[in-house]
């Protein structure tokens, strides 16, 4: 999705403008996306959930092959009513300065190939003296909160992992008189869940974690609309 990043300046960008796409042809190709907890509740109604195979950042899937988003009609139209935050913050980023794990310096970064920057006519991204626009603003503040919430959520569903709940979910499919097994990702295993301690369990109930699979449980019967 995202095919040339650079960080945002005065020097590069002070002339640049953002004009907001109909079309979501940027992410035809896009096959997952990260979600945040808060998400959870209407990502649900419309994608599976899961979990990548290494890691506990749970994503919301578009497609069980390659290349394809299958939420994208011939007419770059999403065809449900919820975009993941993910999609929505596009074409803007943040990147990290240094590859140091220890840090959080992040410089917020935008796509200067997406097609929201090939007019010369919408929002601009700063103001005639050089300083960021109230619109970008905006947009930097979108960044911070859904970053933020990405961060709790990953540590949030660790408990996850740190319980051997989730585990390798595999999907049959008959193509042509073949079976093909698709796989990589993993899902919580709800037998195990049901035999945790209670005081986990009332735990996962206070922070929400709880919440967090059911939704993600729900969920999994959108797999049917995939296959």
């Amino acid at each position: 999705m995202f095919n040339k990043i650079e960080g945002l300046s005065n020097e590069k960008h002070i002339d640049l403008r953002f004009a907001p796409m109909n079309s979501f042809d940027f992410a035809k190709t896009v096959v997952n996306a990260p979600l945040s907890a808060s998400e959870f509740l209407q990502a649900a109604r419309y994608y599976p959930i899961v979990f990548p195979n290494e890691g506990t950042s749970p994503m919301a899937l578009f497609n069980l092959g390659p290349k394809t988003n299958r939420y994208i009609n011939d007419q770059g139209v999403w065809t449900v009513p919820y975009v993941p935050a993910h999609i929505r913050r596009y074409p803007f980023i943040f990147a990290k300065q240094d590859k140091s794990e220890a840090t959080n310096n992040f410089v917020v970064c935008i796509d200067v190939k997406a097609p929201h920057f090939a007019t010369g006519q919408g929002e601009p991204m700063f103001t005639a003296n050089g300083e960021l626009s109230e619109f970008t603003n905006n947009m930097i503040e979108f960044l911070k909160k859904y970053h933020h919430e990405l961060d709790i959520t990953q540590m949030l569903c660790r408990e996850l992992e740190d319980q051997s709940l989730l585990v390798d979910k595999k999907i049959t499919i008959d193509k042509n008189g073949q079976k093909i097994q698709i796989g990589g990702f993993r899902c919580v295993d709800i037998e195990k869940m049901n035999n945790l301690d209670d005081s986990v369990l009332a735990k996962w109930v206070r922070n929400g974690l709880i919440g967090v699979v059911n939704s993600h449980l729900q969920s999994l019967a959108n797999l049917k609309e995939l296959v």
